[in-house]
C-alpha cells in the first residue's frame, strides 16, 4: 500500500481539532439544559474564577477577540447571568459582573465538567502531559 502524503492520524493539528470538536459536541446536550453554548460556558467559568473583571481580561483568559466576545456577553446579559458596567479606572473599559443567577449557575452546572473528566478517563499524569503539550503549542503559535 502506498504511503499517504497527508495521513490525518499523524497530523497534530487535525487530531487536536477533531478532539476539540468531539469534546464540544459532548458538552452540548449538557449545556443546552441551561441554554448555554460552549463559548458562553467558558466565559462563565472565567467569571466564576474571577468576578468583576474587565472585558479585556476575559479576552486574555479565553483567547476570544472582541468580535467574538461581544455577542457572547450580550447573550449572557440577556439571560440575566451578568451585568456590564463602566470601569471607574478605565473610561473605555467595561466591567463584567456576575448576577446572583450567574453565581448560582456555577453550582447547577458543576457536574458537567466533572462528568467530562470521568468520561475521557485520563490519569492525572496524562492530563498534566496533555496540558503541558497544549500550552507549549499555544506558546509557539502566539509568539
Amino acid at each position: 500500500m502506498e504511503k499517504k502524503e497527508f495521513d490525518f492520524s499523524k497530523m497534530v493539528c487535525f487530531l487536536l481539532n477533531s478532539t476539540s470538536n468531539a469534546m464540544i459536541r459532548d458538552y452540548r446536550p449538557h449545556l443546552e439544559e441551561f441554554n448555554l453554548t460552549y463559548p458562553q460556558y467558558l466565559v462563565m467559568m472565567t467569571l466564576w474564577n474571577n468576578d468583576n473583571i474587565l472585558i479585556k481580561d476575559i479576552s486574555k483568559e479565553t483567547f476570544f477577540d472582541s468580535a467574538t466576545l461581544t455577542p457572547i456577553l450580550k447573550r449572557l446579559e440577556e439571560k440575566s447571568y451578568i451585568i456590564r458596567t463602566q470601569s471607574l479606572s478605565d473610561e473605555r473599559g467595561k466591567i463584567i459582573k456576575l448576577t446572583k443567577e450567574g453565581k448560582n449557575l456555577k453550582y447547577k452546572t458543576a457536574h458537567i465538567f466533572k462528568n467530562m473528566e470521568c468520561k475521557i478517563q485520563l490519569s492525572n499524569e496524562e492530563q498534566e502531559d496533555i496540558i503541558k503539550i497544549c500550552n507549549k503549542i499555544l506558546s509557539k503559535l502566539n509568539n
